[in-house]
């Protein structure tokens, strides 16, 4: 008994309450993740005309249930790593949560595609961008994507015209 007293005034408290830190902000963000999708996907079906079901709220808090447990696994390994002095972070909680964050993202992505929404091209906004290799390469594909996005809202306003 003696040798677990020890060794738990040997635990460096700083690290726990690093871990504690960590894991608590990745759960919150998992959470707002979801909350978020939802409302994009409820957002949708507004401008798509569907029907907003009990079923389909249902499917979120399944998901953030399948969620949870995912983070709960993960929380059981950053456990046993910290009984390791190398193990500074909560390593697994944060790469499940950047995949579930990654996955809601994709998500959002699909709800704008769906609705037609130009939010849907941030993606590739972004990889255009990241290919340049210059700052001006950058401006450059970043005036083109303004121009592009001002030809489309002004031709969305026309069409809304003709329709009224």
């Amino acid at each position: 008994m003696k040798e677990i007293i020890d060794f738990l005034h040997t635990v460096d408290m700083t690290n726990l309450y690093r871990h504690i830190g960590v894991t608590l902000m990745c759960w919150l963000a998992m959470f707002v993740a979801v909350m978020i999708d939802m409302w994009d996907g409820v957002q949708t079906a507004r401008v798509l005309g569907e029907k907003i079901s009990s079923h389909s709220l249902r499917k979120t808090l399944v998901k953030a249930g399948d969620y949870w447990r995912m983070m709960i696994f993960g929380l059981l390994f950053d456990c046993l790593g910290l009984l390791f002095s190398w193990y500074m972070l909560p390593y697994m909680t944060m790469v499940i949560t950047l995949g579930i964050l990654i996955i809601e993202f994709r998500s959002l992505v699909e709800h704008n595609r769906k609705k037609h929404s130009h939010a849907a091209d941030v993606p590739q906004v972004a990889k255009d961008i990241m290919k340049a290799r210059t700052l001006d390469e950058a401006m450059e594909v970043f005036k083109k994507w303004t121009e592009f996005n001002e030809m489309m809202n002004e031709a969305t306003k026309t069409n809304k015209e003709e329709e009224a």
